[in-house]
């Protein structure tokens, strides 16, 4: 959904800190926050703002309003999953490393998606990521992998993962809320990713567009 003023303020002031040549969203609804973030990207001397939108409904919508605000030479649209959007930008050779992405998709995918990241080397040492909703509604899989030590990862990561995650246990209501929506998401937890990457995690306390504290 929309990030709101409050979180994007949070994540532009971010984007003007981070400079980042290559920036990718996972999940742009509308394009409230394409417009918001690929315009702090062009100010910051930034070259390219990848919007990953599975509905295709939502990603023409994202990509008009590009076009309207003079953005479209930044913001580039793709539509699919979010794992097969960033393979096949990387099988392309148009995504080749990212300085940040900013997660705000299907929850269950956060964790896979960043080892995808992670494994095609699009994200390495001095990557920023910025997620939202970990909190609230809440988000486990993703809080315990990028606080995890390389050892506990390492572990992991050596470990029989052929059952998959449990979503409906892990994220409940919201995980049918997505899926009557947009249909079935299949998540790779079979994926490794890098576990040698040590992430320096910081909770932001921030406001919904409605108001509310998360």
């Amino acid at each position: 959904m929309n990030v709101g003023a409050d979180k994007g303020k949070i994540v532009a002031d971010l984007v003007a800190e981070v400079k980042p040549q290559v920036m990718v969203e996972l999940g742009g609804y509308i394009g409230y926050s394409a417009l918001l973030f690929g315009d702090a990207v062009r100010k910051a001397g930034g070259k390219r703002y990848f919007s990953l939108e599975r509905n295709p409904e939502f990603g023409a919508v994202i990509a008009s309003l590009a076009d309207l605000a003079g953005l479209s030479d930044i913001v580039k649209v793709v539509i699919g999953s979010s794992a097969d959007s960033i393979k096949r930008l990387h099988s392309q050779g148009s995504l080749e490393h990212i300085d940040l992405m900013f997660l705000d998709h299907y929850k269950p995918a956060y964790t896979s998606d960043l080892k995808l990241c992670e494994h095609l080397n699009l994200v390495t040492p001095g990557t920023v990521l910025a997620a939202d909703n970990v909190i609230k509604p809440g988000n486990p899989p993703y809080l315990e992998y990028v606080r995890s030590s390389v050892e506990k990862k390492r572990k992991a990561a050596s470990a029989d993962m052929s059952n998959g995650m449990d979503v409906k246990s892990e994220f409940g209501r919201n995980a049918d809320m997505y899926k009557e929506r947009e249909g079935e998401e299949k998540i790779n937890t079979e994926l490794k990713g890098n576990p040698n990457l040590v992430y320096e995690s910081k909770l932001v306390n921030s406001y919904e567009p409605t108001g509310e504290p998360v």
